[in-house]
């Protein structure tokens, strides 16, 4: 049962910052996957401030190679939206496996970046496309890089009179891209972990490499040590395998060693070799 509340539908983005500037104890429900969860467990909020009919808050455009995702656009949009699939391939598959279809035709990217989950689909996809946030208040608007952004687990920079109101990323062309992730089950699960690329080779030469892993750290993260090991390098073996190595290293020096670490690093490190090999972009 739901602690009592007022409710406030926004009709727009400056209603909305207006209401969340002049209340006080006022909580922002964008599609309530996660608020309301929260506070059917003992979480308390004065007003609920509903950006659900805030139109200019969600789709997706493109313009000069910079992707803008709405904040309020739901997971089920972007993974079958076709600008998406096409320049953000990655970030469509990760957005089609959250949770179920009702989930993701209520959460949304925004939410999902807010909540800061170390399980979030949507973050390591978004870390390889170098994604940027756009926060709005009433005082003006601010940009940040979602790498910065993400202050730690279930911990943002988001102050507590603004919105996410978009996000950009680059729209890759030419790359092979996925998102893989390990789940108890294959659907309506958390992620235990996660990998998200982006690569470009010509000739058998890797010219970009752009990597992400979730789930196995307190933040997602790109592993750039590696990735700077490999540009330049052949598709071989031996080069794959250390930077796997470096990735794995990166991990462990993040994190500590953990009891999950038993199956989860051997686990990374085959998707890993999969991906960097060949095998995941053939």
């Amino acid at each position: 049962m739901l602690p009592q509340f007022s409710y406030l539908a926004a009709r727009s983005t400056q209603e909305a910052l207006s209401s969340l500037a002049s209340l006080t104890g006022a909580a922002l429900l964008a599609g309530g996957t996660d608020l309301l969860m929260r506070m059917r467990k003992g979480e308390t909020h004065r007003y609920v401030i509903d950006l659900g009919g805030v139109a200019e808050l969600a789709g997706v455009t493109e313009e000069g190679g910079t992707l803008r995702l709405g904040g309020g656009t739901t997971h089920g949009r972007i993974a079958s939206d076709p600008i998406v699939r096409r320049t953000c391939g990655s970030l469509a598959s990760a957005c089609s496996l959250v949770g179920s279809p009702q989930i993701r035709n209520m959460g949304t990217l925004g939410g999902n970046l807010v909540n800061a989950s170390p399980a979030a689909d949507s973050i390591a996809p978004l870390l390889v496309h170098n994604a940027v946030v756009t926060l709005e208040s009433m005082d003006g608007e601010r940009v940040e890089q979602l790498e910065r952004f993400i202050a730690g687990p279930y911990r943002t920079t988001i102050g507590s009179r603004e919105i996410l109101t978009s996000v950009k990323v680059e729209a890759l062309g030419g790359y092979h891209e996925g998102y893989r992730r390990i789940a108890r089950r294959a659907g309506w699960a958390i992620s235990r972990l996660s990998v998200a690329w982006a690569l470009a080779a010509g000739e058998g030469i890797f010219t970009d490499v752009r990597i992400a892993v979730g789930s196995c750290t307190p933040v997602p993260f790109r592993p750039r040590s590696a990735e700077a090991f490999l540009e330049g390098k052949g598709r071989e073996r031996p080069v794959v395998e250390e930077a796997v190595r470096m990735v794995l290293d990166e991990i462990r020096r993040i994190s500590g060693m953990r009891p999950s670490f038993a199956y989860k690093l051997p686990v990374v490190r085959d998707l890993l070799l999969s991906v960097l090999g060949g095998d995941a972009c053939s």
